[in-house]
């Protein structure tokens, strides 16, 4: 017997992603930092879960020439989809795929001495990236490895064209680790004089001048997440996502609503069930936590969150607005990426990158709500019950 098909469709689930709104906050970092320091977009993770093709093309349009990837597989991916600009890898494995690099015209962030090591047995100049350990301890040569191989007179045979390094504490300003880092990293930059060094990434633009070298690195900031909790708040957001609501039920008054009866109704209510749970990125931890908007009213997320579905008290919401069929929206106006981590007690960046994994993907324009494209998850699609 063939399986049945589920109730939810792919297109019940929508992300929406301004690409204008997008572009808007690359500008907004660009006149932040001024004419003379290069704004790189940091794309990893596909652009955060909001499309590694469709962000890159955006942001050319905004004047980005510079993108940071994950990993060779996403820069591969961007070579092929025909984007030209130039491609900054942060996990190189220079040494195991050289010639992929150079055929492909990337750029590899080196990490340690053995990638460093073979950026020298090359043999020829080899246009790469140094990334240096200031007091994150992640990746990147440690100040000693530097001044060794500054010695033996490797930089002065093969100099990196970018040395950078990455802030542990960039969101808070008055962080004294910020100014060890700096200062740390002033010091290998004065002493290897590369043409560009760069020490800030989204946060991190917002210390000052002195902390933004000759490029910044910008992730979050351009889909729109205050790290640093600026106010007033100068970043467009980026992400609107909706659900559509399947089924409309009358419950009766102390009835249990969802698993582990978290929630019990205090009065006779209409509860709407809608397409989206956890399987989409909507976090767990946010039930009986947010509400969702429809039509111009709120309305309280009920109950546990399923894998693909929630409950919605609709008691005070017009029955003309929200019947099955009609969308509710639970990111969108004043209530943000940010909002709904908050209230679900994880980071914005983990909430993007899920939603953005398995959510329809919609792009426009501009603020408009005129659509461009749509996008599907890898594995979006009917599937059994």
């Amino acid at each position: 017997m063939q399986n049945m098909l589920s109730l939810v469709s792919p297109d019940d689930v929508l992300l929406e992603i301004n690409l204008g709104a997008i572009q808007a906050n690359f500008r907004t970092i660009s006149a932040l930092v001024g004419p003379h320091v290069r704004v790189a977009a940091v794309i990893k993770s596909d652009a955060y879960g909001l499309g590694l093709v469709e962000i890159a093309r955006a942001l050319i349009d905004a004047g980005c020439d510079l993108f940071f990837v994950a990993n060779l597989n996403e820069a591969l991916l961007l070579r092929s989809s025909h984007v030209v600009a130039a491609v900054a890898v942060f996990c190189d494995q220079f040494a195991r795929y050289g010639r992929c690099y150079r055929s492909n015209d990337l750029t590899p962030v080196v990490n340690n001495c053995a990638e460093l090591d073979a950026i020298s047995a090359e043999g020829e100049t080899q246009t790469y990236f140094l990334n240096v350990e200031t007091g994150f301890s992640r990746l990147g040569l440690a100040f000693v490895d530097v001044r060794r191989r500054y010695l033996s007179g490797t930089f002065e045979s093969y100099p990196p064209s970018v040395v950078l390094s990455h802030l542990a504490c960039g969101e808070c300003v008055a962080d004294v680790t910020n100014v060890l880092q700096r200062n740390r990293f002033q010091a290998i930059y004065n002493l290897l004089k590369p043409i560009r060094g760069s020490l800030a990434a989204s946060s991190g633009v917002w210390l000052g001048k002195s902390y933004h070298f000759d490029m910044v690195r910008v992730g979050s900031a351009l889909y729109g997440l205050n790290d640093a909790g600026i106010q007033p708040n100068p970043l467009q957001p980026v992400a609107r996502l909706r659900a559509k609501i399947l089924d409309v039920r009358n419950v009766p008054r102390r009835e249990a609503v969802g698993y582990g009866a978290t929630f019990r109704t205090v009065r006779a209510s209409r509860v709407a069930i809608a397409a989206i749970g956890y399987r989409h990125g909507l976090p767990w931890s946010s039930a009986n936590k947010i509400s969702v908007r429809i039509a111009g009213h709120s309305a309280p997320l009920i109950g546990k969150i399923s894998m693909e579905y929630i409950t919605i008290d609709v008691t005070d919401v017009p029955e003309a607005h929200c019947g099955p069929g009609a969308f509710v929206e639970l990111l969108g106006g004043d209530f943000t990426v940010g909002d709904l981590a908050a209230a679900a007690g994880v980071i914005p960046q983990e909430v993007l990158t899920r939603l953005g994994a398995a959510c329809t993907r919609q792009y426009l324009n501009s603020p408009s709500p005129s659509a461009v494209s749509v996008s599907r998850p890898f594995n979006a699609g009917a599937r059994s019950r």
